[in-house]
């Protein structure tokens, strides 16, 4: 988690392990921090984390996600992860 975006004040990892099939979205929730998320029509939409919500800041502020470094614009439980992916979730302004 990066939040240093807004005002830094959720951070922190986690290096679960996980049954093949295995999201995006499922390492967020091993993170142990509240997340506020709603099902969509294309998926899982994320809103908050940590207590941090998007729009708190103006302009489009919120959650983003990236795999190895890739930003992904897909719902969190549509990306399947591999084995060694790097997951990080930082919030954009």
């Amino acid at each position: 988690m990066d939040s240093s975006a807004a005002d830094g004040r959720v951070s922190g990892g986690a290096n679960p392990t996980f049954e093949q099939g295995a999201t995006v979205y499922d390492a967020l929730m091993a993170c142990s921090l509240s997340v506020n998320a709603s099902s969509t029509p294309l998926g899982i939409y994320v809103s908050a984390i940590g207590g941090l919500a998007e729009k708190e800041y103006p302009g489009e502020s919120g959650w983003k996600f990236s795999v190895n470094g890739e930003v992904i614009m897909r719902a969190c439980d549509s990306v399947v992860l591999q084995d060694g992916d790097v997951v990080r979730w930082f919030y954009v302004r």
